[in-house]
């Protein structure tokens, strides 16, 4: 009888086990972006791929890596390069055309295709070899936008893991799941989201000097916004803020690079950010992409 039981038991498992995998492939769990892993970028979103996470938000990578629908072609302009991590691409949870670089292109009013790079975590170092690897991009480009954090320049973002980023699809996707949960329980409830946060730390001096050379050399032929992104914590202690971003606004102070401080913008406040007082909210979003874009304009 006892045998029965259990056999009985370990049946019921794996029919809930087999219910729960069906079910959450049928409901879209498994339709996130994944990652190219490598030595100099140290990851990316992979390129050529599309998805529509719970079957709801929509998401794009293009051929050159960027959350575009369209494929990058030299032909089109005039065309803005948008540079960023979390703050640029957003999160699972965001709908396609609700992320900055759609909204910084409806903002523009067509005036600039958007071709934004991003992923979360990076630092301006990760966006750097980007731009190194993929110089017709920039070459290409009428005007590019930069967005930088506290410690964007200090550390290089590394690629925090497969349970975080994958590189492949999960052979059960329910294990994975759970993983996450329990990884964002650990760290904070939109790390789902957004994955990891850049480092924090003043400017290594040798990649302050390798910014301020891609500056100058952007700004030679073409427009270049910097945006300085505080957190809510940023917000709150201002001279710790003005000390982090002192180096880029020097920068910007000694070349034709416009540097955009949002902290001092009327309306930038404690609102527009989640919970985790980092990433912005929808609304954060759309009041983003209209300071962008007269930046822009």
């Amino acid at each position: 009888m006892g045998r029965r039981r259990v056999k009985i038991a370990l049946g019921c498992l794996a029919v809930i086990a087999i219910s729960s995998e069906i079910g959450l492939r049928l409901a879209g769990a498994g339709s996130y972006p994944l990652y190219d892993i490598d030595d100099e970028i140290k990851y990316i979103p992979s390129a050529n791929q599309h998805g529509t996470y719970f079957n709801r938000y929509a998401w794009h990578f293009n051929d050159r890596h960027m959350a575009s629908s369209s494929n990058w072609s030299a032909e089109k302009h005039p065309n803005l390069v948008l540079v960023g991590n979390s703050i640029v691409l957003g999160g699972n949870r965001s709908k396609h055309d609700e992320k900055l670089g759609a909204l910084l292109e409806k903002e523009l009013a067509g005036r600039y295709i958007v071709w934004p790079v991003a992923a979360s975590g990076w630092s301006n170092i990760n966006e750097m070899a980007y731009l190194d690897r993929n110089v017709d991009v920039l070459r290409n480009a009428d005007a590019v936008i930069i967005e930088f954090m506290e410690g964007g320049l200090s550390l290089t973002g590394t690629w925090p893991g497969y349970d975080v980023f994958p590189d492949e699809r999960p052979w059960l996707l329910t294990a994975h799941i759970l993983r996450e949960i329990w990884l964002s329980h650990l760290a904070q409830e939109t790390f789902r989201d957004f994955g990891v946060l850049p480092e924090i730390g003043m400017p290594d001096k040798r990649e302050l000097e390798r910014f301020k050379t891609l500056v100058t050399n952007i700004v030679k032929e073409r427009k270049l916004v910097i945006f300085l992104y505080p957190t809510v914590t940023n917000l709150r202690n201002k001279s710790q803020w003005q000390r982090a971003i002192a180096p880029v606004v020097e920068i910007c102070r000694v070349t034709a690079a416009k540097c955009v401080d949002i902290a001092q913008v009327p309306a930038w406040n404690e609102s527009a950010y989640f919970i985790d007082g980092v990433h912005q909210t929808a609304e954060g979003t759309k009041i983003l992409a209209s300071i962008l874009a007269r930046a822009v304009n």
